[in-house]
């Protein structure tokens, strides 16, 4: 067969408005010029796909047939097309980027503005998703790579470490233990033990600590973002076990953070697929990200109030 890509994408308009003249108007071609495209492709297949009347156009069995598989695959087929056009132009276009929505609101906006600045022209999207959800994004090709916390990632994806930082445990300003400038996991012994759940991928960790160091807490709350964690700590309502960046967001005045001694860590690892190479484009975003320097923030003291 001899199919062009002009004929199946007359079709496709055709069909879509059941017009040829408002076709037409979409491609920008002359009337006749959609009417000989279309007639090809039905000479080519040998099928008739319209029913044409002065008054109306209505796709035939194999119309609607054809119309159900193809469409969809010539906007693939245009997406291939303009990605490999710019392959020799790496500093421009979409690059899509998947992560969870504590990492979004929190560090990433930092990272990508570093980004933005070395490559002004790239465009990046960033999509808030649950951690799995992250890398079944990367897996499916949904998005260019993924950011993650201590990700699953499997035999099908390649991860790279992108920063660590401690956990701390996150105390109301005038609990005892603020006093102190380490924090033991056994202090949180029979505590209500505050944390993130596993949307963002930090409940797994916080767990083994839990029960590597013999820590029974009094109860493990799991909850969705920092900010309710520090406000629930700062109502004395539990202690917090958070990485050191949560601080970034900003602290309640009410709670302060100590470091957690034994040391655990998290980290925060940049994830692709391994069965195929990046777009150029993305590769420098990749690569930007990879450039910058980490720092965990200050940590911010509060000294004891005067009784």
């Amino acid at each position: 067969m001899n199919i062009s890509l002009p004929q199946l994408k007359a079709f496709a308009a055709v069909a879509r408005h059941k017009s040829f003249t408002r076709a037409a108007v979409e491609l920008g071609l002359t009337q006749s010029a959609v009417s000989r495209s279309v007639r090809e492709l039905e000479e080519e297949i040998d099928q008739r796909l319209f029913d044409r009347t002065t008054r109306q156009v209505e796709l035939t069995d194999a119309g609607q047939h054809l119309s159900q598989r193809i469409c969809h695959l010539i906007e693939e087929v245009e997406q291939t097309l303009r990605d490999s056009q710019s392959a020799s132009r790496p500093c421009q276009g979409l690059v899509q980027i998947a992560s969870d929505p504590v990492l979004s609101s929190m560090s990433l906006p930092t990272w990508l503005a570093g980004c933005r600045q070395a490559w002004p022209a790239i465009d990046i999207h960033l999509k808030d998703r649950s951690q799995e959800s992250v890398l079944q994004s990367v897996r499916s090709g949904e998005v260019d790579f993924g950011i993650a916390t201590d990700p699953r990632a499997g035999d099908d994806l390649y991860c790279e470490p992108l920063c660590v930082d401690d956990y701390h445990a996150v105390l109301p300003a005038r609990h005892p233990l603020a006093q102190h400038d380490t924090v033991g996991w056994g202090d949180l012994c029979d505590a209500s033990v505050l944390t993130l759940d596993q949307q963002c991928g930090m409940q797994p960790a916080v767990e083994r600590a839990l029960s590597s160091y013999h820590v029974r807490a009094g109860s493990l709350q799991l909850l969705g973002h920092f900010a309710a964690v520090f406000g629930m700590v700062a109502l004395g309502l539990g202690i917090g076990v958070v990485p050191s960046r949560a601080q970034a967001g900003g602290m309640h005045p009410a709670a302060v953070m100590r470091p957690l001694r034994p040391q655990v860590t998290s980290t925060v690892m940049l994830v692709r697929r391994k069965s195929r190479s990046l777009k150029p484009n993305a590769a420098a975003i990749w690569d930007a990200l990879r450039g910058q320097e980490y720092q965990e923030p200050p940590m911010r003291r509060r000294e004891p109030t005067a009784a």
